[in-house]
């Protein structure tokens, strides 16, 4: 068993051990949005957000509506660890799609990086709701594989600008957290596979990509995490959602905020994410909201620090 599958079986025992405590409330004060189910959709004139766990947005304005990275089977943490091959669940996905108010119909999907967390449910979801997969050519690759047709992919790399709906969306260059100083499944897929992938080690890394969603006069950015010394490229948004799974996203966060320079600062990417979504939110044992709170305070950074609990919608002032 190799250092990274080592570490995640010891990281899953400490899991049980604090999970019971390890929720949103202590920040309540931080916590902004509603239930989505009882959330009005948006006007075109308005944006809203709606958390869908680990990196998973639903991001609306009138009659345009974005998914980034939705995962919603949550694989047990075993079948990781012990290359049990690994699918997606029709019930998990019926349930989050009943209790985020996802439309019927979806206008486009970002992947940040097709690792299993951020893609597996894709095609699933894509096949139900329609739209276009924006991804990097490895999770073009994967998508088609399990059954994506290939005029529904736009594989993108970092300089691209699409359209989605009333959306305009930028393609930025990102960099991938490392996890207990190992990159998950790296490696790039660019050729048709032979097979769909099996186990999540099958789910390659890809290049990972972040977005700027501009939509209804409003500027959003959106990424999975980073390192230090590649702040993002862009500035003066309105809202930064920004990747803090990890010791890297966490030690990178004062300088992707003050590059950034948001209005409104959501750290995301911190649950636990082998816990099904029935049992409600849990921080990850990497995760230490506390530091991110205690630094952007300290450090002053510019932007309100905001937490949103799973399938809660927030109209973006």
């Amino acid at each position: 068993m190799n250092r990274l599958l080592s570490s995640l079986l010891i990281l899953g025992l400490a899991s049980v051990a604090t999970s019971c405590s390890n929720r949103l409330a202590p920040h309540r004060d931080l916590l902004v949005g509603s239930a989505a189910t009882e959330a009005p959709p948006p006007r075109a004139d308005q944006v809203s957000v709606t958390y869908l766990g680990v990196n998973g947005y639903l991001i609306r304005s009138g009659a345009t509506a974005i998914l980034v990275d939705p995962f919603f089977s949550r694989v047990p943490m075993r079948h990781v660890v012990f290359k049990v091959p690994v699918q997606s669940s029709d019930t998990a996905i019926a349930h989050a799609r009943r209790a985020g108010a996802l439309p019927g119909r979806i206008d486009a999907f970002l992947i940040t990086h097709s690792h299993f967390d951020h893609a597996l449910d894709v095609p699933v979801l894509q096949k139900q709701l329609g739209g276009k997969v924006i991804t990097s050519e490895t999770g073009a690759y994967l998508c088609e594989a399990m059954g994506t047709s290939r005029s529904d992919l736009r594989p993108s790399r970092p300089g691209d600008l699409l359209h989605a709906g009333a959306a305009k969306i930028r393609v930025l260059a990102a960099r991938h957290d490392l996890v207990l100083g190992s990159l998950p499944y790296p490696g790039l897929i660019n050729a048709p596979l032979e097979a769909p992938p099996s186990t999540a080690a099958d789910w390659r890394l890809g290049t990972p990509l972040a977005y700027l969603i501009e939509l209804a006069g409003k500027r959003i950015y959106v990424e999975s995490g980073g390192v230090v010394g590649h702040p993002p490229a862009v500035s003066g948004v309105d809202l930064a959602i920004v990747g803090t799974a990890v010791g890297d996203g966490k030690g990178r966060y004062a300088e992707a905020v003050r590059a950034l320079q948001p209005r409104f600062v959501l750290p995301s990417h911190q649950d636990d994410f082998f816990n099904p979504l029935e049992s409600g939110f849990h921080f990850s044992v990497l995760s230490d909201f506390p530091r991110i709170k205690a630094t952007h305070a300290v450090e002053a950074l510019p932007g309100r620090l905001i937490l949103m609990d799973y399938f809660h919608s927030w109209p973006l002032p």
